[in-house]
């Protein structure tokens, strides 16, 4: 359980000290004097922020919820490590204490509430059966096409199949009114007599 807890904090401040990195690269190229110091204590400070709060933030999860915790629970813990490790963090490396904790605090609970809110988006997206990408196009109120299922093409086309019987039997009732109207003017046999 330890081991995998500083395993993961160690992953977790990697991470964050390669985007400590990055950010501290660009940033000092534009406001200091020796940009590779800056990106390298900007690397070191968030390597320790983000592999502390991740510690803290299991251990009180383990510890204290017994791995069973609810999402806003998790925000409030989140907020309370991250202002607890980024305070402590900032001061060390010569800030201020207070508007560490602060920030950090705010960073997270604002980076677990927006977790949670795509989690929850996601399981639900994940139970809700999914429909093909072109039928949902089909369907959409944008499109003046419609999306037919079998059965309503089958009612489609036995409704335009009565309309077309409907319209032979008319066409039928108005050749044998024309055939009754025409005179009888069959071509005489020719008998030889006149």
């Amino acid at each position: 359980m330890a081991t995998n807890t500083l395993l993961a904090a160690a992953k977790v401040g990697a991470l964050s000290g390669a985007a400590g990195l990055i950010y501290g690269g660009f940033s000092g190229v534009i406001r200091s004097p020796n940009p590779t110091i800056h990106s390298l204590s900007c690397g070191i400070h968030w390597f320790a922020c983000g592999s502390t709060y991740w510690w803290m933030r299991s251990n009180v999860i383990a510890l204290h919820y017994q791995d069973n915790v609810s999402p806003r629970e998790r925000a409030y813990v989140s907020g309370l490590c991250g202002g607890i490790s980024g305070g402590v963090v900032t001061r060390m490396m010569g800030g201020r204490l207070v508007p560490g904790l602060v920030i950090f605090s705010l960073l997270g609970y604002g980076g677990q509430t927006a977790f949670n809110y795509v989690d929850r988006w996601q399981m639900e997206k994940a139970q809700s059966p999914s429909k093909p990408f072109l039928q949902r196009v089909a369907e959409s109120k944008w499109i003046p096409f419609r999306h037919l299922s079998d059965q309503e093409y089958r009612e489609m086309l036995s409704e335009k199949l009565l309309s077309v019987e409907a319209e032979i039997a008319l066409l039928d009732e108005k050749i044998e009114d024309l055939e009754k109207t025409r005179p009888n003017s069959a071509p005489k046999p020719p008998n030889g007599k006149s």
